[in-house]
């Protein structure tokens, strides 16, 4: 029986999940497949369809009855470790956010490459909206929208879902070069718009001073992502050797250093940067 390595479409991995629920967590228990039908209102031909392209690629085994579709079907060892690997994504937000940026750009370069400057919820619709078979929320989409924006890679023109989606040349060089954004943020980061200018006295920058770089700029800097940039740096220092940053680490980097590249020039903005700047430095080089 031939082996298929492509993850599960939305249907297939809505299945998968579905399964894994009705087991118990457990692989090799035969589950009746005609309830996935009534709750995602699927005719029974669809279901074994989609039974039949998870058993291709060894997710299941089918039980045949002779009954008409859909046939009962089981998770193997590898359906069972496939849905725990689902679940472990839906469940990590830099999982989901990872997604969600490279399926905009995907998206939108399919849409302009056809002449369109689509509307941002028109994204709601398209393939590439649904992780792991879960549709991905408002919020994350026009998150990742700006951050993409921030790192100039997106164009937007208007504000919220209402915007105007356009890739700059940035997001056509990333889309065409396999659409991972944060493998192209950390070795093609974007043109600094902001420098480290001279602040006079003492400067202690405490985690929670963020809100108010926040509330400053407009940004959406997350505490923990700064402390989690300073103890990895710190981490770095206390290695023998001086072992390179984790490739975590650099993109973790790479997303802060975008972020800090669109912010005004304010004070709030100065204050942070000579505080992180050298942990920057460090961790991204040059």
């Amino acid at each position: 029986m031939t082996r298929h390595t492509a993850a599960p479409g939305r249907h297939e991995a809505r299945l998968l999940l579905w399964l894994h629920e009705q087991c118990g967590r457990q692989a090799d228990v035969p589950v009746p497949t005609g309830g996935f039908g009534q709750q995602r209102n699927m005719p029974a031909l669809g279901v074994a369809a989609l039974i039949e392209a998870l058993q291709e690629r060894g997710l299941v085994r089918v039980h045949e009855d002779g009954e008409r579709p859909p046939p009962d079907a089981e998770l193997t060892a590898a359906g069972l470790a496939q849905a725990e690997q689902l679940l472990a994504d839906l469940g990590n937000p830099d999982a989901v956010r990872r997604y969600t940026e490279n399926a905009l750009i995907m998206w939108a370069y399919e849409e302009n490459r056809s002449g369109r400057r689509p509307r941002l919820k028109e994204f709601f619709i398209a393939e590439q909206s649904s992780f792991h078979g879960q549709v991905l929320g408002q919020a994350i989409v026009e998150g990742s929208a700006a951050y993409l924006r921030q790192a100039r890679l997106l164009a937007l023109d208007g504000t919220g879902i209402a915007a105007r989606v356009e890739l700059t040349d940035r997001g056509r060089t990333c889309a065409t070069g396999g659409g991972d954004v944060a493998a192209y943020v950390a070795h093609e980061p974007a043109t600094p718009g902001l420098t480290i200018g001279s602040v006079t006295g003492t400067v202690n920058v405490l985690y929670g001073s963020i809100e108010t770089f926040n509330q400053e700029t407009g940004l959406s800097l997350d505490p923990e992502q700064i402390r989690q940039l300073m103890q990895a740096d710190r981490d770095m220092g206390d290695r023998p050797g001086g072992a390179p940053p984790s490739p975590e680490t650099r993109t973790l980097a790479a997303r802060i250093r975008a972020q800090l590249a669109a912010a005004p020039n304010s004070m709030a903005a100065q204050v942070l940067l000579q505080t992180i700047g050298p942990a920057l430095t460090r961790v991204l080089g040059g």
